[in-house]
C-alpha cells in the first residue's frame, strides 16, 4: 500500500501519540501534533522521543525534515481545519492502577471549540468502556452541536516493538456506531491494514479490557504452576514448552513463569473490569483472584530475599534492571519500584543499575542508590536481584560480580541465566518456577541441621 495524502492531527504525545505521529508522516500524511506539555514538545520538535523506542527518534527526524510532521502545545489550533483527529493518550492510573482520565477530557474539553463539522475522533487511548459516549456528548455540547464522529481502536502496541506493531496491527479492531464514520477512517487504517474488524463503539471498547484480561490471567496461572513447579522441584519452563504445543493453548501463551505483570497496562484493564463490577453489581470472583496473586506475585523476590538472609535490616541488595520492561526508558509502574520500596520498608539499603533507565525519573527516586556501573551497583552486596531482562546482562563478568559481594545469593527473576553455569560460579542462584528453589531450600536446611 503507497502513501496517501491527508491531514490528520493527534492529540496526546507520549509513547502511543509520538509513535503514531512518526509513522503516519512516514506513510505521506501531513501530520500536526499536540500535547499540553510544552517542554515535550520542545524536545519532539528537535526530534527527540520523551521514551526510548528503537528508531523512534530517527523517524520523527524524517518527518519534520520532510515537513510532513510538526508538534505544538495549543490543541485548538491543532485541530483546527482538520476534521480527522486521533486522540492517544497514554492514559494515566493512580496508585491503585485505575484509569485517571483527567487529562484526556481535559484535552477534549479544549478542543472541542475548535473542532470542524463532520470531524472524525479515533480514540485509541486506553479508557473504560461507555468513555467514548461520554467524550461525544462532551464534544457536542462544546461545539454547539456541529456533527462529530467517533470510533474505538484498541491500542496494542509493545515497548521496544512499537513501530511495527502500528505499521502492522496484530490485532486489527475498530468500532463505531455510525457507518460514515467507518468509512472516513478507512483512508488512514487502510494503510495499515485491509483487514480491520468493525465492531460497534462499547464492544471495542471492552475488547480492550479482555484481551488484557485474558493475558493477565495466563500471566498469572504460568506464576501459579511455576510456584508449584518451585516447591516440588520441577520446572515450570518445560511445562510451558509442552503446553504450548496444544493447539488450544497456542505457541504464544503467556504462561512462563516468572514476575507478576506490571507496568500499567494489564493492571489497569483488570482493574476497570473489577470497577464494573462494582458499579453494576456482578461479582467479578476469578479477576479478584488474578489480582491478589499477582500482587503477591510482585513482591516474591522480597519474601525469598527474607527466606535465605533472614532480618534484612542494614543488609546490601543489589538490583539490574529498573524499567518496566527491556527495549525501553520508561520506570512508571515498574516491578522493580515496587520491589525496592518494599525492601527499604525492611531496612534493607539497594543498590541498582540499568543500562536504559530515564535518568530525570531515576533522580526523583529516594527509595536507592543508583550507579552507572553494574560492578559498582553490586559491590558489597549480601544479595542481587535481576529483575529487568536487559540482553546485555547475560554477558556481565559474573566471577568479578561474585568477588565484590559481601555474599553470594543471585535471584533471576526473568530466568535468563544459565542456573547450572552460575552455580558453578559459586552463587547460590534461583530463578522463579524452575524447581531450583526447593533445591536451594532443601541443601540450606541440610547444613543447618534443620532435616
Amino acid at each position: 500500500m503507497g502513501p496517501t495524502g491527508g491531514r490528520l492531527a493527534i492529540i496526546g504525545l507520549w509513547h502511543q501519540g509520538v509513535v503514531a505521529a512518526a509513522c503516519m508522516a512516514s506513510r505521506g500524511f501531513d501530520v500536526i501534533a499536540a500535547d499540553g506539555d510544552a517542554e515535550r514538545v520542545r524536545r519532539l520538535a528537535e526530534g527527540h522521543a520523551p521514551i526510548f523506542e528503537p528508531g523512534l527518534d530517527e523517524l520523527l527526524q524524517e518527518g519534520l525534515s520532510a515537513g510532513r510532521l510538526r508538534f505544538t502545545s495549543d490543541v485548538g489550533a491543532a485541530v483546527r481545519g482538520r476534521r480527522d483527529v486521533w486522540l492517544m493518550f497514554d492514559t494515566a492510573v493512580d496508585e491503585n492502577d485505575r484509569s485517571d482520565l483527567g487529562e484526556v477530557f481535559a484535552a477534549v474539553e479544549e478542543a472541542a471549540a475548535h473542532i470542524e463539522p463532520e470531524t472524525v475522533m479515533l480514540v485509541t487511548a486506553q479508557v473504560p468502556v461507555g468513555t467514548c459516549d461520554r467524550l461525544k456528548n462532551l464534544v457536542g455540547e462544546r461545539s454547539g452541536g456541529k456533527r462529530f464522529g467517533i470510533a474505538y481502536s484498541p491500542e496494542n502496541l509493545r515497548l521496544g516493538q512499537a513501530i511495527e506493531r502500528f505499521l502492522n496491527p496484530a490485532l486489527p479492531v475498530v468500532g463505531a456506531d455510525e457507518e460514515w464514520v467507518f468509512e472516513r477512517l478507512d483512508r488512514y487504517l487502510g494503510q495499515l491494514s485491509d483487514r480491520w474488524e468493525r465492531t460497534d463503539l462499547r464492544t471495542a471498547e471492552m475488547i480492550k479490557h479482555a484481551l488484557n484480561a485474558f493475558l493477565a490471567t495466563s500471566v498469572t496461572f504460568g506464576n501459579e504452576i511455576g510456584n508449584l513447579c518451585d516447591v516440588v522441584g520441577a520446572d515450570a519452563r518445560r511445562v510451558a514448552e509442552v503446553l504450548r504445543l496444544e493447539p488450544r493453548v497456542g505457541s504464544r501463551a503467556m504462561i512462563l513463569p516468572g514476575l507478576g505483570f506490571s507496568g500499567g497496562t494489564l493492571a489497569r484493564d483488570m482493574q476497570t473490569l473489577r470497577g464494573l463490577g462494582d458499579e453494576r453489581q456482578t461479582e467479578t470472583f476469578m479477576f479478584d483472584g488474578i489480582w491478589k496473586a499477582n500482587q503477591r506475585q510482585l513482591l516474591l523476590p522480597v519474601e525469598r530475599l527474607v527466606q535465605v538472609l533472614g532480618d534484612l535490616s542494614g543488609k546490601r541488595i543489589g538490583v539490574l534492571g529498573l524499567t518496566y520492561k527491556p527495549g525501553t526508558s520508561t520506570l512508571r509502574r515498574s516491578a522493580a519500584l515496587l520491589i525496592i520500596a518494599r525492601l527499604a520498608e525492611a531496612g534493607a539499603v539497594v543498590s541498582a543499575h540499568d543500562p536504559r533507565a530515564d535518568r530525570g525519573e531515576v533522580q526523583a527516586l529516594t527509595d536507592f542508590l543508583f550507579h552507572d556501573d553494574p560492578y559498582a551497583a553490586l559491590e558489597g552486596c549480601e544479595a542481587v536481584v535481576l529483575v529487568t531482562g536487559w540482553p546485555e546482562y547475560r554477558e556481565l563478568a559474573f566471577t568479578k560480580i561474585l568477588a565484590g559481594m559481601k555474599g553470594d545469593f543471585f535471584l533471576d527473576c526473568n530466568n535468563m541465566l544459565d542456573g547450572g553455569r552460575m552455580r558453578a560460579l559459586g552463587f547460590r542462584y534461583a530463578g522463579i518456577g524452575t524447581g531450583e528453589w526447593a533445591r536451594l531450600i532443601s541443601a540450606e536446611r541440610r547444613e543447618t541441621g534443620e532435616v
